[in-house]
């Protein structure tokens, strides 16, 4: 039960932790991109920074539910054995 409680806990951890990285990674491509302009809105500027930083999220959330089935799956395996 403990290992289920844990593995249960890592994905809102992971889905915490991706916001804040979607936001690093937002402020980051912010700087680096030069000021957004009223011109390009609609446009790769515009689109790309937005992307990153959902793409940083989906990926450390995904990367938490991969992380806590493997885990179950390994507690299952010793708890079988």
């Amino acid at each position: 039960m403990r290992h289920l409680l844990i593995s249960l806990l890592l994905i809102p951890t992971a889905f915490a932790v991706g916001f804040v990285l979607a936001w690093v990674v937002l402020f980051i491509v912010n700087a680096l991109l030069p000021p957004f302009r009223p011109e390009d809105d609609d446009t790769w500027r515009e689109f790309v920074p937005v992307a990153l930083a959902y793409g940083t999220w989906a990926a450390t959330t995904l990367g938490g539910i991969i992380l806590a089935w493997r885990r179950e799956l390994q507690a299952r395996t010793v708890r079988s054995s």
